[in-house]
């Protein structure tokens, strides 16, 4: 399940309607979409994208804050801010190949979202699995264990603002948390935008106990990529990940999207493809 649709047609006439009205019914598409499927409509020259809602196919929202605004590079990665920014779907799950943004588009949805005053903070967690043979125990405090697992989110602040000054100072305010998976049970997150990155490297039971301490105003994002799990016993439909996808896909407060196109570079998205 890849979260969209494309459809043709040879009448121009649902597309023009789509634009006139803001939305088009589902019946017209004669398909039956999941809630939050993305559909793609072409017609020659013409052509909509919109996002199925309720018995409609609307327009797609972009709330964005502007501090933190962000162009899209291609219709995925909008309807990935799409589900990012909406209030009322509570769990997103992102798969896609290496480099396609899939971090990087849910911290700047995280950060819209404080400034917004929508949540109170952004706790990023992952499962700790690393890629080829383990290097020992790590000295120090949780902090100091945890740094070489917070390398691609401190990447993705210097992509964004240039340095990291921005995010020590939102982790000194505790606007900013980073957490072990394994110290996950028993907490709660109210008010909370919760991250859980590389989440293909962990099991159905791992994702459930994540997605259950979801509180009150908080929502939670599943990032991976099916071609890359490294814990041993996990393959591409037997990760978490998957299943969770596989299992909301057809409820209102969960939306899902694979981003197909890599935008790292294009020696990162060719390798994706040929090895």
């Amino acid at each position: 399940y890849t979260g969209q649709e494309e459809f043709e047609v040879e009448d121009s006439t649902l597309v023009n309607r789509f634009f006139d009205l803001g939305s088009i019914d589902i019946r017209d598409l004669d398909y039956d979409l999941h809630s939050n499927q993305f559909v793609t409509v072409k017609c020659g020259n013409q052509s909509m994208i919109g996002v199925a809602r309720g018995s409609t196919v609307q327009h797609l929202t972009n709330n964005m804050g502007k501090t933190v605004g962000i162009t899209p590079r291609n219709k995925e990665q909008k309807f990935a801010i799409d589900l990012l920014t909406r209030d009322d779907v509570k769990l997103v799950t992102m798969t896609g190949i290496a480099g396609s943004g899939k971090t990087f588009l849910t911290l700047m949805a995280g950060l819209s979202g404080l400034q917004e005053k929508k949540y109170d903070r952004i706790v990023i967690t992952r499962s700790l699995q690393t890629v080829g043979k383990e290097i020992g125990f790590l000295p120090g405090d949780i902090d100091d264990k945890m740094s070489p697992w917070l390398s691609p989110i401190l990447d993705n602040f210097r992509t964004a603002f240039k340095d990291v000054t921005y995010f020590e100072m939102m982790r000194q305010k505790g606007q900013i948390e980073v957490s072990p998976l394994a110290f996950i049970r028993g907490r709660t997150f109210n008010n909370t935008f919760l991250i859980v990155d590389e989440a293909q490297n962990s099991t159905i039971h791992e994702l459930k106990t994540i997605i259950t301490r979801i509180g009150e105003n908080s929502k939670v994002v599943l990032l991976g990529d099916t071609d890359q799990i490294d814990t041993p016993y996990l393959d591409s439909l037997s990760n978490g990940l998957t299943i969770i996808v596989e299992k909301f896909k057809q409820y209102d407060i969960a939306g899902h999207i694979t981003l197909m196109k890599g935008e790292r570079s294009e020696l990162a998205t060719l390798a994706s493809q040929v090895i």
